[in-house]
């Protein structure tokens, strides 16, 4: 039996809609560093566009049709990034068609990011923004408050039906699971490691089977009154060596070259005093300046905690989570998320290793890296995701050990 909601509101933090692009002044400029493609569409458009003889070289030259691999709808055309840069970014870190031709002009990858939109079985249409852009961590910053959302009436031409058929049972009741999991996230009576750990617990039984999600919210709520009463520790110290190998991996497979980015592995190797074959397991780190460098985030930023809980919210609404088209997939997401925390948090302290700043421009420069290496890459994710599985590391207490780190 197919269930059909009807989508005509909007949900979206609050902050959603003070966004403004830092245009010169980003330091981690979007034009930079990112394979930028588009659809055929927007590839046929940007070929009728004539402007100054500079702009015309600019487009004549940095144009190109997507000629490798399976072509599609999507993926038709892109810019020529030679050096890494887009031809059209200009020496005053401004876009020449955006300047002669205005927003309207620009493909639909340059016209939305940071935001993102999608129909969701929330009833609304959901919008959000990426973590990728400092922008927006500007914005999470300024909410010591935590994070808020609104909603508007959309217009006709923009609302829908969604359609769920049998077997998509637990999607039915998306709004209630998220309602909880978002705001267990913002519950300041424990930790945000414990309060992930909380949220794992209750979706275990949904990934296992169960069935009553009325009664499930009962125990949810109830979980949730009782805090950090109960839970098991948080407490990575003993596979501490191996989070760290795993994670410092994970960083030298972010294709930070040639971006501004370039230089933070060998930044973490040395403030790690990393020592061996990078990208194998004879890779020693010192867990002693780990620890201090643990310290002093902890100690540089004791009064923006908030900071780190305001990414995870925004980051579990912009991933859509939790994935309820089936208990797998339910638990697959929730294993992304922890080790997206986890790889976070290891970013967050190497903000304050040992040479560094441990300013919040540097603990921005880490959180900005980490997100285009993870957040805009699918792939990337799913395989990291991947290895718990296959290593038969997917459990509860192993996310209770990486939320330890």
């Amino acid at each position: 039996m197919a269930n059909r909601i009807e989508i005509n509101n909007d949900l979206r933090p609050a902050y959603y809609d003070d966004f403004r692009c830092l245009a010169a002044g980003c330091r981690y400029s979007c034009c930079k560093g990112w394979r930028i493609s588009f659809n055929k569409k927007d590839y046929l458009s940007l070929k009728r566009q004539e402007g100054s003889e500079e702009f015309n070289a600019r487009m004549d030259h940095g144009l190109r049709r997507i000629r490798k691999g399976p072509l599609t709808d999507i993926h038709f055309g892109e810019f020529d990034m030679d050096g890494g840069v887009c031809p059209l970014l200009r020496e005053d870190c401004l876009c020449d068609l955006q300047v002669e031709k205005g927003h309207g002009a620009l493909p639909e990858v340059c016209r939305v990011f940071p935001r993102s939109k999608a129909y969701m079985a929330s009833g609304y249409l959901e919008r959000s923004l990426s973590p990728a852009c400092e922008g927006v961590l500007e914005l999470l910053w300024e909410l010591p408050e935590g994070i808020e959302f609104r909603s508007d009436p959309l217009p006709k031409a923009d609302q829908k039906f969604l359609t769920f058929h049998e077997g998509q049972s637990l999607a039915v009741f998306f709004p209630h699971i998220r309602e909880w999991c978002v705001d267990v996230l913002q519950d300041r009576r424990c930790p945000l490691a414990k309060r992930i750990l909380m949220m794992g617990i209750a979706l275990r039984e949904l990934a296992d089977g169960e069935e009553d999600v009325a009664a499930w919210l009962l125990r949810a709520r109830a979980l949730a009154e009782r805090g950090a009463e109960g839970l098991p520790e948080a407490e990575g110290a003993a596979a501490l060596p191996l989070m760290l190998s795993n994670h410092f991996r994970t960083l030298l497979q972010l294709q930070t070259a040639g971006t501004e980015f370039a230089s933070v592995p060998g930044d973490v190797s040395r403030g790690l005093d990393v020592k061996g074959e990078a990208g194998t397991s004879r890779v020693t780190i010192s867990l002693e300046r780990y620890q201090a460098a643990r310290a002093r985030y902890e100690e540089n930023f004791r009064d923006r905690e908030y900071f780190m809980e305001n990414l995870m919210v925004s980051l579990f609404f912009h991933l859509r989570l939790p994935v309820l088209s089936s208990a797998e997939e339910l638990w697959k997401g929730y294993v992304n998320f922890c080790n997206l925390y986890s790889f976070y948090h290891f970013m967050a302290v190497m903000s304050c290793r040992e040479g560094a700043a441990g300013d919040k421009a540097e603990l921005y420069r880490m959180m900005v890296c980490a997100s285009r290496g993870l957040i805009h890459n699918g792939a990337r994710q799913s395989s990291l995701r991947d290895e718990f599985f296959a290593n038969d590391s997917a459990t509860l207490a192993h996310m209770a050990i990486l939320l330890g780190g």
